[in-house]
């Protein structure tokens, strides 16, 4: 059955969700941003769709499933100007897109929570979507909330070829937490990589040229043989020696890098005993090798700080 559909919010998710939804068939009848002009060139190329920078109780009223696609510091006050409109909010379906924030955001007692969810897509968007670049098919999301808004995000979600895995909803700030060391901390990854490689004198904005076939191949690996047997390098093949110049280098070069090699050191040596690489002699000395030098790093600080 076709819903009316709503979208409060049409920066990059709310944009990339317009699209997508109209693509597959479902009708987006009204669109809601502050930034007017690009919310007129969203609105132009899903005509017919009414728009406005405010929120409207006859939008709400009129549209059958209210998608809030706002930054997570704006929603609670989205929220509660839908609230504050006094509309007929029964048997509408409210979904927000937030990856940390539950569908406990929408209050029981103004909504039904069997029509109130969180639909998280896993996904990265870096601009507003002026036409569908497809970045919500074949993903997935993570998703909880009432019985009858599930039913329709996961309607929603397979039109999309995507997947979706249920989130509890008092994990929702853990599992975030995941997404967010999956995409923003390899940036931070790479960034470093960078920072190393400038330190030698090549240009910094070489490094993912550089890294780019290392990165894809490792990638394809994961992949094809999962992430543990997709482990290679000096921590897999338990090289204390080649580990111990790594820290001695930084050390000496780029000492502010030391927590950050020793602490991926660190979960690096769980993921080659995972893959019984190492047995728990060969993790003990590379513990205490990496320990070693976060006490230096300690001392060093403290006597600064003095």
């Amino acid at each position: 059955m076709n819903k009316s559909i709503c979208i409060i919010g049409v920066g990059k998710v709310g944009s990339a969700l317009a699209f997508e939804l109209s693509t597959t068939g479902y009708e987006i009848n009204y669109l809601i941003d502050r930034n007017i002009e690009s919310l007129e060139l969203i609105s132009s190329k899903l005509n017919p769709i009414i728009s406005s920078s405010d929120i409207k109780k006859e939008f709400i009223e009129g549209a059958d499933v209210v998608c809030i696609c706002v930054q997570d510091k704006y929603l609670n006050s989205v929220v509660n100007e839908i609230i504050e409109l006094d509309c007929n909010l029964d048997n509408r379906v409210f979904f927000h897109t937030s990856g940390a924030e539950s569908s406990a955001v929408f209050p029981s007692e103004k909504f039904n929570e069997k029509f109130t969810a969180s639909v998280h897509p896993i996904q990265t968007f870096n601009k507003v979507s002026f036409a569908n670049q497809h970045l919500l098919q074949n993903i997935y999301f993570g998703i909880e909330g009432g019985e009858s808004a599930m039913e329709l995000a996961k309607a929603f979600i397979g039109k999309m070829n995507s997947k979706y895995e249920m989130i509890p909803k008092d994990k929702k700030y853990l599992y975030h937490s995941a997404c967010v060391i999956s995409s923003n901390f390899l940036i931070t990854l790479l960034n470093v990589s960078s920072e190393i490689i400038g330190s030698m004198g090549i240009e910094k904005s070489k490094a993912f040229e550089m890294f780019r076939p290392i990165i894809n191949e490792t990638l394809k690996n994961i992949s094809k043989d999962g992430l543990v047997n997709s482990l290679t390098g000096p921590f897999e093949r338990n090289d204390v020696e080649t580990i111990s110049r790594h820290l001695n280098s930084i050390n000496k070069e780029l000492p502010s890098l030391i927590p950050f090699y020793t602490l991926l050191g660190m979960e690096t040596v769980k993921v080659a005993f995972k893959k019984e690489s190492l047995n728990l002699k060969n993790v003990v000395t590379m513990l205490d090798l990496m320990n070693e030098y976060i006490q230096n790093e300690f001392d060093q600080t403290n006597k600064t700080i003095i």
